[in-house]
């Protein structure tokens, strides 16, 4: 293949590997061509449901940067399969790679430019960029898997993902937003730690005394509001007492314009957001830093907190055009390599405290450096809307597969119908789940319901975070989804209600609004003489029908949210 620059010379690869190829490239505009057939859809990080395949004049466009995007384009065939995937090695360099279809030049193309804008911030020393072409006829994501890895080659350290960023969370956010309060919600965390929930997230509003804002007009003092919470310390100290860590929520780079702290940072500010009616912290400033990270310790060291929901990491992408300009007051230059050092300070401190400090970063900042200095990384906002959600964790678990892929949080209303509430939990099945619910005013089945739920999903946690992945077409908003390890298989089946038997313990989850399942034929060797015994369970968790053998049986009366398990019986 070949590559052109923007004064249309061509590059040849420097290193070539069976289907894929490797170009070295600078600062500048690059583009490629392939043959329109075979590709069906195309994939970016942060395409959510949109995987229209445009023309020319409005191409779809990836944009990224060291805390926004990742720099990764697959183009998908009608089987699920890999056409072409393009991942370029710096992911905190600013990089736009857009993708259409040329309908103009009657060449049956499909057009791939890539630009490397010149921001003069480069991940290595090399002062290069590193593009890799994938070609190979393979699954979209295992080519999107090691595409990944590819980009986490030049990463300086991994980080820790310790065991509480890999179970159940409670969070405060849709059932309280900026009105949390300590009696209600200590109510609520005694009955979700019953229920196997093992983090709590201390949501927005725990700092604004009175009625919440709707906005970030009073972030940057922090506080926390005696209003809300008396006692702050013992409010921390049981959600410990009860087993559970404390995790709390700050926007990162905002402080409020009705806080006292504002009037002192208002001179190092990288821009004012009159909406949102707070300004966006100058990180190029290291008094800048060092004030987020001394918030950070103080509730570390004072209360006992255990992780941090950093938020609105991506509000740094301050255009050029406002940014003020460097001074010498400054340690950095370029507002990325400020926010890079923001986050290995950020990292590094909170570890020396506890090096099992837990992180959450949510979907719009998923670059392989940016993430490695979270241990949770969270579908973005998308409030029940639950096939978002799924959608989201299948994009995540392909592309940082070593990090733990939280769900948003799921919300229901009391009056929602049980099988409803197991969809959303189904839906978010393949990562750790988040839940915010009132549950002290939710039904009693609707709780039996998330106990069920989250009593097989803690068994099972480590079959589904940490085995073989398999999510369906992205076209098709990924219409059964499943995870392999050590001889059982885990499957949820969203838009269809077949499967095909593999031959090994399956376990096949119903969320689809038909009241059955159908096995296809087993394929070639799946079964092997064993015989195989099935029950089916309601979504209670409840046996509603057995067998001694499959035999010829292939169609399985499941209910919604139900549940067909089927066993060998030589295991």
């Amino acid at each position: 293949m070949i590559i052109f620059n923007e004064k249309n010379e061509a590059l040849s690869p420097f290193k070539t590997e069976e289907g894929i190829e490797y170009f070295r490239l600078e600062e500048g505009v690059y583009r490629f061509a392939t043959k329109m057939a075979e590709a069906r859809e195309i994939w970016t990080p942060l395409c959510i449901r949109d995987h229209l395949m445009r023309q020319w004049w409005n191409p779809n466009i990836n944009d990224s940067k060291f805390q926004y995007g990742s720099p990764v384009m697959t183009t998908v065939d009608g089987e699920g399969n890999n056409v072409v995937t393009a991942a370029l090695s710096d992911t905190v360099k600013t990089a736009r790679m857009t993708f259409s279809v040329d309908d103009l030049s009657q060449k049956d193309e499909l057009l791939y430019r890539i630009e490397l804008q010149n921001d003069g911030v480069f991940q290595t020393d090399e002062k290069c960029v590193i593009l890799r072409v994938d070609r190979r006829k393979i699954p979209y994501y295992q080519a999107i898997k090691e595409a990944g890895a590819f980009m986490r080659e030049n990463l300086k350290f991994s980080a820790k993902i310790p065991e509480y960023a890999q179970l159940p969370l409670y969070s405060s956010w849709y059932n309280f937003h900026q009105d949390p309060d300590q009696k209600l919600l200590t109510e609520e965390l005694d009955m979700a730690s019953k229920m196997g929930f093992k983090t709590v997230i201390l949501d927005d509003g725990w700092q604004i005394e009175g009625g919440g804002t709707g906005d970030y007009f009073k972030c940057g003092d922090w506080h926390v509001a005696e209003d809300k919470f008396p006692d702050f310390k013992a409010f921390a100290d049981h959600v410990h007492e009860i087993g559970m860590k404390l995790i709390m929520w700050f926007p990162v780079p905002f402080v409020g314009y009705a806080t006292e702290d504002y009037k002192k940072w208002e001179s190092r500010l990288a821009q004012k957001v009159d909406g949102m009616r707070a300004g966006v912290l100058d990180v190029r400033y290291k008094a800048c830093r060092d004030y987020i990270i001394g918030i950070y310790e103080t509730f570390a060291e004072k209360y006992g907190i255990d992780g941090l929901k950093l938020d609105f990491i991506d509000s740094f992408n301050v255009p050029a055009e406002i940014l003020p300009p460097y001074n010498e007051e400054m340690d950095h230059e370029s507002m990325i390599t400020a926010v890079r050092t923001l986050m290995d300070e950020i990292y590094g401190r909170m570890t020396a405290i506890d090096p099992d400090f837990l992180f959450e970063f949510r979907e719009w900042y998923v670059g392989a450096e940016m993430v490695n200095h979270a241990n949770m990384l969270r579908v973005c906002d998308c409030a029940y809307d639950s096939a978002t959600n799924r959608i989201g964790i299948a994009t995540l678990r392909m592309l940082d597969p070593e990090t733990a892929i939280h769900s948003d949080m799921l919300l229901w209303s009391r009056d929602e119908t049980c099988e409803n509430v197991a969809r959303q939990l189904l839906d978010v099945m393949f990562s750790v789940p988040q839940i915010s619910v009132l549950l002290t005013r939710s039904t009693e089945d609707q709780k039996r319901v998330v106990e069920s739920f989250v009593k097989y999903w803690t068994e099972n946690r480590d079959i589904i975070l940490h085995g073989t992945f398999e999510p369906g077409i992205p076209d098709y908003n990924y219409e059964i989804i499943a995870a392999e390890k050590d001889g059982k298989r885990i499957s949820v089946l969203y838009g269809t209600n077949s499967f095909e038997l593999k031959g090994v313990d399956e376990d096949v989850f119903n969320s689809t609004a038909k009241k059955y399942v159908l096995a296809g034929e087993p394929q070639d060797g799946a079964f092997d003489g064993s015989e195989y015994t099935y029950r089916v369970y309601n979504l209670f968790g409840e046996i509603s029908d057995e067998g001694d053998t499959l035999g010829a049986k292939r169609q399985f009366d499941v209910p919604t949210g139900g549940l067909l398990s089927i066993r060998r019986k030589d295991q």
